[in-house]
């Protein structure tokens, strides 16, 4: 209930860091106004294809969302928030956003019926402009079949692709040369400075009747970027986060304390996520991490050069010695003798690590109706971080995990279709509970990005004698996550047990109660 009241408690007209871009919170940085400047530069000189790129967060999907407010009236803009797997898919939601009248399932050819539609539009001196976000997941085949329509249809419109720095490495593929020489402007958003940081949250608050000093403590407001880096949708996440934590504890003014909760909430047991000031420390001893591989490439060279020189010297020293060194003295020179016998292997505790086993049987194989909050069809701009959000006020990979799993037909975790069904699982201890088929017990504790991750269970008192497993599970092509699964337990409530103490240490993820 906190993130529903927290309006009042702190004074605001509406929720300031809402996750969904809002035209009416852009806020322009000179960098984003040279984008936006070229961009619609581009479409009004009508060129054929425009790039924008930029990490994840860095608020390109917000721009091009203002972008659509500021087009002619002549120029339809069409926004695509995910790309398409095929060709046709991608034809009929473009129909959809000119006219969904325009979009018939019994028409045979939507291409057809595309290039018909944008000739009618040039009569009329209309034009298209055609936004695909996250183009970096564009497969082959669509952009392949793109050049086909492109050449049918030329200067009928205008495509502006909006990735992240992939789609540049896609370019640069054999295949895809052709659209790579037709894209004739190409833009890098990069994420905001630690003073444009502070003036954007500012900017967002000051909209909705407060300003960042009287909510904000200095050392919170620096918190806040070096974790996020400047990433405009990380500090959406962390600020929304942080306003539901201090209206939970009566907190008028936002600290450091209340930013490393939410951030230990979104990281989950176990993060390394060091505090601010050592973030600050860190960057003041080593302003860049091509600045540490160069020193490192500088110094191998001189230990080499040294080790080079001093063998030399030794030659030449060893050349003066009462006796000299003979090439035949070289034939009584032998290696040290070694030691073939290979030690005995130490035996291995019950609580080491080992990776990989057979992936378990799945987590919620037997899913009931009951164990749902809502199915929810998703929304333009929506996003499964976006529904974590928006159902339990927080997103991490054990969350994103258990939402896969009831949806084994998501087969990226980053990527979620228009219109597709998404079943959202009700957060329960029982979920954490697999049996085997020995009717034993184990303990799903988590998912992290990383297998180093769950070394902080070997010493758990609670887990003493128990078997730690990491379990592979890719949550996309290039992305490997890993499960942590402990056990065995001889029975169901023994299970249960160990999980209570789990969550009293933190060793569990911190679920806030799922909605009714």
């Amino acid at each position: 209930m906190g993130y529903r009241m927290y309006n009042a408690f702190y004074g605001f007209s509406e929720k300031p860091f809402e996750v969904i871009p809002d035209p009416k919170f852009i806020y322009l940085t000179p960098q984003h106004q040279d984008i936006l400047d070229s961009v619609i530069g581009g479409i009004k000189d009508r060129k054929e294809f425009i790039s924008v790129t930029g990490a994840a967060g860095t608020g390109k999907t917000a721009l091009f969302y203002y972008l659509l407010t500021t087009l002619e009236k002549k120029i339809k803009g069409v926004f695509i928030p995910r790309p398409f797997t095929t060709f046709r898919d991608l034809i009929r939601n473009i129909l959809l956003g000119l006219d969904p009248s325009a979009a018939h399932e019994d028409k045979i050819n939507p291409f057809d019926q595309l290039t018909n539609y944008l000739n009618q539009m040039s009569a009329s001196d209309e034009r298209m402009v055609l936004i695909i976000d996250e183009a970096q997941c564009l497969s082959r085949e669509v952009m392949e079949e793109l050049q086909i329509f492109f050449n049918r249809a030329p200067r009928l419109v205008q495509v502006l692709f909006v990735g992240q720095t992939e789609f540049e490495d896609k370019l640069n593929s054999q295949g895809l040369r052709w659209l790579k020489q037709r894209i004739k402007i190409q833009l890098q958003m990069k994420s905001l400075s630690e003073e444009e940081s502070s003036d954007y949250i500012d900017h967002r608050l000051k909209l909705v009747g407060r300003n960042i000093l009287d909510l904000f403590t200095p050392k919170a407001i620096s918190m806040i970027y070096n974790y996020t880096q400047g990433t405009p949708l990380g500090m959406n996440i962390l600020c929304d986060n942080a306003f539901r934590v201090g209206y939970t504890l009566s907190r008028k003014s936002i600290d450091v304390d209340i930013i490393q909760k939410v951030i230990n909430e979104l990281e989950g047991p176990g993060s390394q996520k060091a505090p601010f000031h050592s973030i600050k420390q860190t960057k003041t001893l080593w302003p860049s991490t091509l600045r540490l591989k160069v020193s490192l490439k500088k110094v191998s060279f001189a230990i080499l050069f040294l080790v080079c020189l001093g063998g030399l010297i030794l030659l030449v020293r060893g050349g003066f010695q009462q006796r000299s060194v003979k090439w035949g003295d070289f034939k009584t020179l032998k290696s040290p003798p070694v030691d073939t016998h290979l030690p005995e292997p130490k035996p291995i505790s019950p609580e080491s690590l080992r990776l990989p086993s057979p992936p378990p049987a799945s987590l919620t194989a037997k899913r009931k109706e009951d164990q749902l909050i809502e199915i929810v069809t998703v929304k333009a701009g929506e996003t499964i971080s976006f529904l974590l959000q928006k159902y339990y006020r927080m997103t991490h990979a054990t969350l994103i995990d258990i939402v896969l799993d009831f949806n084994p037909e998501i087969t990226n975790a980053h990527l979620i279709l228009v219109n597709q069904e998404i079943k959202i699982p009700r957060i329960t201890e029982e979920l954490f509970i697999i049996q085997s088929s020995e009717s034993t017990y184990k303990i799903y504790v988590g998912t992290f990005p990383t297998p180093d991750i769950p070394k902080i269970y070997r010493d758990e008192p609670s887990l003493a004698g128990k078997e730690i497993e990491i379990i592979p599970r890719k949550v996309s092509a290039q992305e490997t996550w890993y499960r942590v699964v402990v056990g065995k337990f001889d029975n169901k409530g023994e299970a249960l047990k160990v999980i209570h103490l789990l969550k009293e240490r933190g060793l569990l993820p911190s679920f806030r109660k799922s909605p009714q």
